[in-house]
């Protein structure tokens, strides 16, 4: 900004004259200063000398016609919620325009609401030449809100993973699952706008704001206290159906279980339409049905397993079902069931455990069992059992020799725990009675307590040894005065079989054979392949 007080203006007859009342001015302070006094058309010449001398000179002759008065410029925004004023300044010897004369120029373009006099007087009073100011406003309409569904549980939100966590790819999973009573989403009402007025007092519209259906499908509902909160009714996985939530008690994947899907931990039954890749993980509490192959990875279920297209281990990774397992084949796998392992074709090299039987009987000879460990309650039964190459099979029928050995230990142990209870508890209702009378000094009482933590400690123990030993004789039970190792078509020489403790090694080829234990002999013996087919396993 330039000083004003550095330069004047006379105006005589012959001319407007343009002096100063000091030196060291700027170029451009004068050319502001000319044009701030509405003198627009001067001597350039004149000028130029003024700035380099200082010495007083005429700008320019008198001329009514370009000694014009003050303009006032009006201009309202586009969408007539601000009005701006310019002043085109008067010639120097003419007055400004007064706040009256601004008001009526603005009410002369319609506008009547918002008018700032403080604005008006600023821009007067700081004499503002051609620049425009904002000195009325409207009234800006209050936006509402689009009522929305904020999914607390969204099925089709990417795995995210911030830049510093670190993160198991092959354990995370992209399925979302629900419990009942589990939060899923809170539908966000709408909440109405309020209108406005621009400057001319017209009214500025709200927009219109928009509903939302907070419709669901099955396995979910409103919860009761807030109906605009919705909750999961059933277990199962949350899926977005053209936009309407539901929940599937069945997961259903029509695709390989990878890192694009991530493994599987679901509380109902599991159907893939593809393969199980290495290193993955597929859990459920109902039945697991797998199309394509599983490859090194974890099938664990409350139920049944069926793999259509069998299981190649590589020697990690394990199938286990409560139940029953159903698959085509097994290559290096580890396989345990509560129920029966049934194969269509070959298992190889593989460590299979089935509490009822292990079943490798197909119409060809591709069923057949080579090498590993196949351990069995009641029955193993296949077309071929080991190789001509003498390949190590073991075939185990009862309660494993290594079972037995543990029962004996818990045996051992339980009666272990019930000798150190009979030594404590005299012991303790002593010091029990001594507390009573109040005779129980500081070392007694610290023996008290002792003696009783120890007698808590042996009963757990006891306890928890005690269940373990009830569950294995209630598979004693189960395979009491029962075993048997069906071979249909032949079995090879290197075959170790053990049934209930007695062990039998194959050393010559046997076609259509059954191996049976004999409790008379103490020793296994051989009969037909139907021998007491169908009362003994399966």
């Amino acid at each position: 900004m330039f000083d004003k007080e550095i330069f004047y203006l006379e105006a005589k007859p012959d001319g407007i004259y343009l002096s100063c009342y000091e030196r060291g001015f700027k170029e451009n302070d004068v050319y502001a200063f000319l044009k701030e006094y509405g003198i627009v058309r001067y001597d350039f010449k004149a000028v130029r000398k003024f700035i380099k001398d200082g010495e007083t000179c005429k700008v320019c002759v008198r001329n009514p016609a370009f000694e014009k008065d003050a303009k006032v410029h009006v201009t309202l925004s586009a969408d007539k919620m601000t009005a701006s004023v310019k002043i085109e300044p008067p010639f120097f010897a003419k007055p400004w325009p007064t706040e009256a004369e601004v008001v009526k120029a603005l009410q002369s373009h319609g506008v009547k609401v918002g008018i700032d006099n403080i604005a008006i007087q600023s821009l007067l009073a700081r004499k503002l030449a051609d620049e425009a100011v904002v000195v009325a406003s409207g009234v800006a309409p209050v936006e509402g809100r689009d009522a929305y569904i904020e999914l607390l549980k969204d099925p089709d939100k990417p795995f995210e993973v911030r830049d510093d966590e670190k993160i198991d790819f092959w354990s995370r999973s992209t399925i979302v699952t629900v419990h009942p009573g589990q939060e899923v989403a809170i539908k966000h009402p709408l909440q109405n706008g309020k209108n406005g007025m621009d400057v001319t007092g017209a009214v500025a519209k709200a927009k219109t704001v928009r509903n939302v259906d907070f419709s669901f499908g099955e396995g979910l509902k409103r919860d009761e206290e807030n109906p605009l909160s919705l909750l999961a009714s059933a277990e199962g996985q949350l899926k977005n159906d053209r936009g309407k939530l539901l929940v599937l008690p069945e997961l259903d994947i029509h695709r390989d279980i990878d890192f694009a899907v991530g493994s599987i931990d679901f509380t109902g039954g599991v159907k893939i339409h593809g393969s199980v890749r290495e290193g993955f993980h597929v859990v459920a509490q109902g039945n697991i049905e797998i199309f394509g192959t599983v490859e090194g990875a974890d099938i664990d279920s409350q139920e049944n397993i069926v793999v259509q297209g069998g299981v190649r281990g590589m020697g990690k990774g394990t199938l286990r079902a409560n139940h029953d397992i159903s698959l085509s084949f097994g290559d290096q796998a580890t396989i345990r069931a509560g129920g029966s392992i049934l194969v269509k074709n070959a298992i190889l090299h593989s460590h299979l455990y089935a509490q009822r039987a292990v079943i490798a009987l197909d119409s060809g000879k591709h069923s057949q069992i080579t090498g590993g460990r196949i351990e069995a309650g009641l029955e193993v039964a296949c077309n071929v059992l080991g190789s001509e190459m003498g390949t190590k099979t073991e075939v185990v029928v009862g309660l494993p020799p290594e079972q037995l050995e543990k029962r004996k230990v818990f045996t051992a142990e339980i009666k272990r725990c019930d000798e150190n209870l009979e030594r404590v508890e005299p012991n303790l209702n002593l010091l029990k009675k001594l507390e009573a009378e109040g005779q129980l000094d500081d070392n007694k009482r610290v023996m008290l307590m002792n003696l009783t933590k120890m007698k808590f400690q042996l009963q757990a123990a006891r306890e928890s040894m005690q269940k373990e030993l009830d569950a294995l004789d209630e598979q004693l039970a189960l395979v009491r005065d029962k075993g048997i190792v069906r071979v249909k078509e032949i079995c090879y020489g290197g075959v170790f079989i053990s049934i209930r403790g007695l062990n039998y090694l194959v050393h010559e080829p046997c076609k259509f054979t059954s191996f049976v234990a004999d409790d008379e002999k103490r020793a296994i013996v051989l009969k037909p392949y139907d021998y007491m087919a169908g009362r003994i396993g399966g």
